[in-house]
C-alpha cells in the first residue's frame, strides 16, 4: 500500500516565507479512511506521548488507535516523520468573525467557543461549520453578551434593566439553541445571581466576565466559570500565598473553572509594542482587523492603564500557577480578535505564557484539549485521541510535551476527517480580504478605532 509522506518542515517553512501560490497540493486530501502515522501520539490526557502507534480515521471519526504494526494492509497511510500527533486544539474564548476560519485551522485549532456575538448570526455559523469542515473550526456558542442596564458592546451585547428581563433573554437564547450562557460586566450581584439561576434552571453552563462583582461572591452565587481572572483581586496585586489561597479555597469549594486569557491582558498592555507589527503570522488576519489593531484607541490613551497591565502580568501568572497547583480547573482561551491576537495562533502564545508561569507543558496542553473540551461541554467528542471521537487532529514537528514552542510547528491539520495544508488555507483566508466583514464583532471593534 502506498503512503503519503509529509516532508518535515515543509508547511512551517512555507508559512514563514509567505507561501507563494501553486507550490503544494490541494487544500483537502479526500480519503474517507486512512491512517496517520507520526513519531509520537499524545492522546490529550496521558502524561507522555507514545511511539509506534497509528490513528485510523474513517468517515470523520477516529476508528482506532493502536500499534502501527497492526494496521490493516488495505488502509492508506499518511506519514508525518519527526512529528507529534495531538488532538485538535480548543480556544474557549473567541468572538468569531467568518474571516477567521482558515487561520484557526492553520494553527491546529479545530474547536472554538464563541462567548459573545450576534445571536442568530453565530447560530448560523455553528450550523455551517458543522456541515462544512472547510469553513473553519467547530463552534460552541453562547449568543449575546448578557449585560446590565447598559450594554458596553452594542452589537455583541444586550442590555437588561432588571432580573426578569435577563431571565427572559436567557429563556429566549436557550429556546434558539445556544450551548452556554455568557454574563457580562455590567451585571451587579443581584442580576448576576438571577442569570446564574435561570441558566441552571434551563440546564446551561454559565460563564462571566465580572465587573463590580468579586470572584468569591460570583462563586457563592453558583457561577460555573470566570473569564480573564476578573473579580480575582489577589491575582492583580502583590498578594501573599495565603491571600491567593483564600480565593482559591472558594473557587475549589464551588468548583469554579478559570479561563484566564493571559494573552489579551498582555497585548492590551503592550498595544504599542512595535515588534508585533513584524509578526509574520499577521498575514492570516483580515486587513480590516489589522487596521483596527493599528489604530486602537488604547494606543494614544490610558497610559497608566497600559502600564498597570504590564505590571500586573507577573502577578497574574503567579496566581494562575498557584490555582493550577491547587487543582482549579483551567481552560484555555484568548479573547481573539482583540489587538495582536491572531486567530488560532494566539492559542500558541497563551500556552507559552502558561509554561512561563511555571505550569508544565502537559498540563498547559490539557487546558487546550481534554480539559477545555469538558468545560465547553464536548468531552465525549473532542479534545482526545480515542476511538469514536471526532477526527480533529494536528501534527506538529517536534514534541510540545517537552518544548511547548513546538506547538507552533504545524505540519498537517485534520478537521472532521478532512486533511488540510497551510498553503490553501492561506488562499482561503485571503479570499475574504477584499471585503469588510459584516458581523457584530467587527462592527463593535471599529468603535475602538481612532483615526
Amino acid at each position: 500500500m502506498s503512503a503519503l509522506r509529509l516532508a518535515p518542515d515543509t508547511c512551517h517553512k512555507a508559512l514563514a516565507a509567505g507561501l507563494p501560490d501553486g507550490r503544494v497540493p490541494d487544500m483537502q486530501v479526500a480519503m474517507s479512511r486512512f491512517a496517520l502515522i507520526a513519531d509520537r501520539i499524545w492522546d490529550g490526557v496521558a502524561d507522555e506521548a507514545q511511539a509506534g502507534r497509528a490513528i485510523v480515521v474513517n468517515g470523520g471519526r477516529i476508528e482506532s488507535v493502536g500499534p502501527e504494526s497492526s494496521l490493516p494492509s488495505d488502509v492508506e497511510r499518511v506519514l508525518c516523520p519527526g512529528c507529534t500527533l495531538l488532538p485538535g486544539l480548543i480556544d474557549a474564548h473567541v468572538h468569531y468573525s467568518a474571516a477567521m476560519g482558515p487561520s484557526f485551522l492553520a494553527a491546529g485549532v479545530t474547536t472554538i467557543r464563541d462567548v459573545g456575538n450576534d445571536l442568530e448570526w453565530v447560530l448560523e455559523q455553528r450550523a455551517r461549520h458543522a456541515d462544512d469542515p472547510t469553513a473553519g473550526p467547530g463552534i460552541v456558542c453562547c449568543g449575546y453578551l448578557l449585560d446590565g442596564p447598559s450594554a458596553y458592546w452594542k452589537h455583541m451585547g444586550r442590555a437588561h434593566a432588571d432580573a426578569e428581563a435577563l431571565r427572559a433573554a436567557i429563556r429566549h437564547e436557550v429556546g434558539l439553541g445556544v450551548d452556554q450562557i455568557k454574563l457580562y460586566a455590567g451585571l451587579d450581584l443581584q442580576l448576576l445571581g438571577a442569570g446564574v439561576d435561570e441558566s441552571r434552571r434551563r440546564g446551561k453552563w454559565s460563564l462571566a466576565h465580572l465587573g463590580g462583582v468579586s470572584a468569591e461572591d460570583a462563586a457563592r452565587a453558583g457561577l460555573n466559570e470566570i473569564q480573564h481572572l476578573t473579580g480575582c483581586s489577589p491575582a492583580w496585586k502583590d498578594s501573599t500565598e495565603q491571600e491567593m489561597d483564600a480565593l482559591i479555597d472558594v473557587l475549589l469549594e464551588h468548583e469554579v473553572v478559570m479561563t484566564p486569557t493571559l494573552v489579551v491582558w498582555d497585548r492590551l498592555g503592550r498595544v504599542l509594542d512595535h515588534s508585533f507589527e513584524f509578526d509574520v503570522r499577521r498575514r492570516w488576519v483580515h486587513p480590516c482587523h489589522r487596521d483596527i489593531w493599528d489604530h486602537w484607541s488604547g494606543r494614544s490613551q490610558n497610559v497608566n492603564h497600559r502600564l498597570a497591565l504590564q505590571a500586573a502580568a507577573p502577578r497574574l501568572k503567579r496566581c494562575l500557577a498557584r490555582m493550577q497547583q491547587r487543582g482549579v480547573t483551567i481552560a484555555l482561551g484568548t479573547d481573539t480578535p482583540f489587538p495582536h491576537l491572531i486567530p488560532g495562533f494566539s492559542v500558541h502564545d497563551e500556552l507559552a505564557m502558561y509554561t512561563d508561569a511555571g505550569i508544565g507543558p502537559v498540563d498547559a496542553l490539557r487546558s487546550a484539549t481534554s480539559v477545555g473540551a469538558r468545560v465547553i461541554g464536548l468531552a465525549s467528542r473532542v479534545g482526545r485521541i480515542a476511538p469514536g471521537f471526532d477526527a480533529d487532529l494536528v501534527a506538529v514537528e517536534g514534541n510540545p510535551l517537552e518544548r511547548i514552542q513546538d506547538i507552533a510547528n504545524v505540519q498537517l491539520v485534520v478537521r472532521a476527517g478532512r486533511m488540510f495544508r497551510l498553503q490553501e488555507l492561506l488562499n482561503l483566508a485571503r479570499a475574504h480580504f477584499d471585503k469588510t466583514p459584516e458581523d457584530a464583532v467587527t462592527t463593535d471593534l471599529l468603535t475602538h478605532r481612532t483615526r
